[in-house]
């Protein structure tokens, strides 16, 4: 759960009861907006995530797909809104100024209410905290030298993961080339660590041969748990 103090939520708790619209611009390192309509969130932007175009065009040009269809489309801009709005409900300090106005001029549209939005806010953090024994994020991991040839199986974006991890790279940045949600990568990512597909670089804590699956174990039954909450 997020605090009650956070002071994000007590502005879009205000702006929901008054059924204001208008646009909560929000400064800081994850900047961004969030978008109000007659009190109801309907769309969400932080320079830390990929927004709905970015998602939208990197679905349309994957090669095993065609056009994305309406639904898909409406959950894909559910996602690209809880995604900014875990970063930009984060605790962080940063300056809120609401802008009002009298309708909004937007395509694909959220429509959550604040109380939906901040219950799935406080989830993702929840599990984010629990997997930061691990990784976090902003983590840097690449392909693990000890796969050897065992035989694994992955998905399309565990595949599309570890293409990328050739060299270092954060869940952060591998769900932004991706188009995808950074909450959803960084879970991916350590899916992929417990596996032993993908390593933390130059983490001291994380097992660095064999020996490790004792610690491997441990943290994916905690990360088990955390889903089941």
């Amino acid at each position: 759960m997020l605090p009650a103090n956070n002071p994000v939520v007590i502005r879009l708790g205000k702006l929901a009861d008054s059924r204001q619209t208008g646009v909560l611009e929000l400064s800081g390192d994850a900047r961004g907006r969030i978008y109000v309509s007659r009190g109801v969130i309907v769309r969400a932007d932080s320079r830390l995530t990929a927004d709905l175009a970015t998602r939208l065009a990197r679905a349309e040009t994957s090669a095993r797909r065609g056009a994305v269809s309406s639904l898909e489309r409406s959950w894909m801009a559910r996602e690209a809104t809880i995604d900014a709005a875990t970063e930009l409900l984060s605790g962080k300090p940063r300056h809120a100024r609401f802008r009002s106005s009298e309708q909004l001029d937007l395509a694909d549209l959220a429509d959550l209410p604040v109380a939906a939005l901040v219950s799935e806010v406080g989830r993702r953090h929840e599990i984010i905290q629990q997997l930061s024994a691990v990784l976090t994020p902003d983590t840097s991991v690449a392909r693990s030298l000890r796969l050897g040839s065992r035989a694994v199986q992955v998905s399309d974006i565990q595949w599309a993961i570890v293409v990328r991890a050739g060299k270092p790279a954060a869940p952060r940045s591998l769900a932004l080339e991706l188009g995808q949600s950074v909450f959803g990568t960084t879970v991916e990512v350590f899916r992929m660590v417990t596996m032993g597909l993908l390593s933390v670089v130059d983490d001291p804590a994380w097992p660095q041969d064999g020996a490790g699956e004792t610690n491997r174990t441990k943290h994916a039954i905690s990360f088990i748990r955390a889903l089941a909450r």
